[in-house]
């Protein structure tokens, strides 16, 4: 019996000292998990940038703006026939109402091994009106560096535009 009266004390003394285990207890606010899904982005080129025809005497340049009005530089330098000039234009889609970032870097215009240094000059951004095919329209305009040893001829190159969100 004294075996007994010990064990019992002892399963006691093993209770009383184990720390008691608390309840589980959830967050108070919960945390939320989200996710924005959005359409991809495409880019389409609609219309080419057209600076009309320079005849160049000088060193200078010619600008498009994005509303396509041309601007000539000094009279003695160049002198432009506007026919046909114009800005070009893109297309953007998207997720709808998202801002849209657009880049425009510069680049060449070639005429065989002859080049003219093009800056693009392109909005900022765009905001999507809603999603799917009706998107956005966006002008790029840009300035043309001409110069009096250039030889004569069409000098064509690329707009480089990306878009993000």
């Amino acid at each position: 019996m004294t075996k007994f009266v010990r064990l019992a004390a002892l399963a006691v003394a093993a209770t009383i000292a184990t720390p008691a285990i608390a309840a589980p207890v959830p967050a108070t606010p919960v945390a939320k998990a989200r996710v924005n899904i959005v359409k991809p982005l495409t880019l389409a080129a609609t219309r080419d940038l057209h600076f009309g025809t320079i005849i160049v005497t000088g060193d200078d340049s010619v600008s498009i703006n994005q509303a396509g009005t041309v601007t000539c530089g000094a009279a003695a330098n160049v002198t432009c026939d506007n026919t046909g000039a114009q800005s070009a234009q893109f297309h953007v889609t998207g997720a709808n109402n998202q801002l849209v970032k657009i880049t425009a870097t510069a680049s060449s215009l070639a005429n065989g091994a002859a080049t003219l240094a093009f800056t693009p000059s392109a909005p900022v951004n765009v905001t999507l009106p809603n999603s799917g095919a009706a998107g956005a329209d966006f002008n790029v305009g840009g300035t043309v560096a001409v110069l009096a040893s250039a030889p004569e001829g069409l000098y064509v190159g690329d707009i480089n535009v990306t878009v993000e969100y």
